[in-house]
């Protein structure tokens, strides 16, 4: 996470596997669209154009200007000059057709000033903007534009965010790869994928791999879908974070620190509510913790899942596997920033929408550390919780507490931190408050139990080391926490129209 007010200063981790590089999927949609019906997948990642006018059939196999309405530029692959004459000769409704081939780039590409702006290649593994020779810190793709549209290429080895959209409203990225070549380095840049501040956005076929921080990341957003994507060797595979309103689902987290993960952070204007994460791929994310700061320096490896500080949040008919720490953790903002005051927000200055969801404060200001009104239902879950992270207590507490406190046993596939809980009983169902409102009965193919953290964690820190039986570990339908569906109804569709 970046410290623009998008970002990270918090903490969160996972675990390690070999890039996975997974066959592009096709489209039959209208390139520009937004719409939020499924795409199936299949295919072989090109856009169906036959070469046209303006450029040698080799140059653009897939798509050119012919297929394409005014104004439209082609540019020829390692045409530097060409490239970037067009990025500032932009004028709306401005398309630009990348050649099959590489770039050597020292700076970014830079789009401004301009609205219903398309960059097309020819497929993620025919058009290579390669940024390793940036000698500053720069982004790979850099973009303010309503209506924007990058699709079918690869972006490689930007210093900072590979492809980054601020500030933009009807965004599509669709079969657009960013990575590092180098694995699980803290010099990588942080974000693959990056539009935050923004609002319908969608992300779909695309792949992130080898990010220092998220490989695919939606922050501040309004109206999301995030669907069918591949995340391998990232820190933090797909993030979630202070958006409202998304639908994520399809895609593919392997070989991550982390999964996918939901979360909000202090100081962020927008409140996090009605995710929707279901049918994903979550499993073997165990590598090792590579980022060199900010809230994701403190994720386990090991972690499918975490969801921290947001609120109206499903998560379901996900297929969990072989993440050695856990599979989902529900914890609160207080676990990774104590004081409650850092999460006041004046209601002046919030963005979006907070009707129906219950938020501490008063007239004037909201606090939103409070994790609540959550599903968790009908996930898969096989083979994880066998070895949490336990390499660094002061890095990553949450790991460490795990190990102690499971002595060896497997770690439960659904952990509830229980901080702001009225009443807590390790042996008591009827003892155990659900002031939160976590929801678990229809997950009754994993393991549960609340750790009442906060309390556990004091322990540990005056050398008691608590073991497996201070935790609440009922059997299903895990009484109080058994309801299975959200308090005021269902996420919203998301639309993008």
């Amino acid at each position: 996470m970046s410290m623009t007010p998008s970002c990270c200063s918090g903490r969160l981790s996972f675990a390690p596997a070999l890039l996975v590089l997974v066959a592009l999927f096709g489209c039959a949609d209208d390139p520009k669209s937004t719409e939020s019906t499924e795409v199936d997948g299949g295919g072989d990642g090109s856009d169906g154009g036959d070469g046209g006018d303006g450029g040698e059939e080799t140059d653009f196999p897939t798509t050119s200007c012919a297929d394409h309405g005014d104004p439209c530029v082609e540019v020829v692959a390692g045409d530097v000059e060409g490239l970037f004459e067009a990025a500032n000769l932009l004028e709306d409704g401005m398309t630009i057709v990348l050649g099959a081939g590489e770039w050597q780039l020292d700076n970014q590409i830079t789009f401004r000033n301009a609205d219903q702006l398309s960059l097309y290649g020819q497929g993620m593994d025919l058009t290579i903007l390669d940024f390793g020779l940036e000698e500053v810190q720069t982004n790979g793709i850099d973009v303010i534009s309503d209506d924007f549209l990058v699709q079918d290429l690869t972006v490689l080895d930007a210093k900072k965010d590979g492809v980054r959209v601020e500030d933009s409203d009807g965004v599509v990225m669709r079969r657009v790869r960013a990575a590092w070549t180098v694995p699980e380095s803290a010099e990588n840049g942080a974000y693959g994928l990056y539009p935050v501040k923004s609002t319908r956005v969608l992300i779909e076929e695309c792949e992130a791999h080898n990010a220092s921080d998220a490989g695919i990341y939606v922050g501040q957003t309004i109206q999301t879908i995030v669907r069918n994507n591949l995340a391998t060797g990232n820190v933090a595979g797909i993030e979630i974070e202070n958006t409202q309103f998304a639908d994520v689902h399809g895609n593919t987290a392997t070989g991550n620190t982390g999964g996918l993960l939901i979360f909000d952070l202090p100081g962020n204007p927008i409140v996090g509510r009605d995710i929707w994460v279901h049918d994903n791929v979550v499993t073997d994310n165990n590598a090792p913790n590579f980022a060199p700061g900010g809230t994701v320096a403190s994720i386990p490896s090991g972690t499918g899942t975490i969801l921290l500080a947001s609120r109206r949040v499903v998560i379901e008919n996900n297929t969990y596997a072989n993440n050695d720490s856990s599979d989902i953790a529900i914890i609160s903002g207080l676990a990774i920033e104590g004081n409650p005051d850092t999460w006041m927000l004046s209601r002046d200055e919030l963005v979006g929408s907070i009707e129906g969801v219950t938020l501490p404060g008063d007239e004037s200001s909201v606090y939103n550390f409070l994790t609540r009104n959550v599903v968790v239902k009908g996930n898969t879950h096989s083979g994880s919780g066998s070895a949490p992270d336990m390499a660094s207590v002061e890095d990553r507490e949450i790991g460490f507490l795990l190990g102690m406190l499971y002595l060896g046993d497997r770690v439960d596939d659904v952990l509830y931190d229980a901080i702001g809980e009225s009443a807590y009983s390790n042996t008591d169902a009827s003892g155990n408050s659900n002031d939160n409102m976590v929801c678990v009965g229809g997950n009754d193919g994993g393991s549960f139990a609340s750790l009442d953290l906060e309390t556990l964690a004091g322990r540990m820190r005056a050398g008691d080391f608590p073991n497996p039986s201070d935790l609440f570990r009922p059997a299903a339908p895990y009484a109080p926490f058994d309801c299975t569906a959200l308090e005021g109804g269902d996420i919203p569709a998301v639309t993008l129209d």
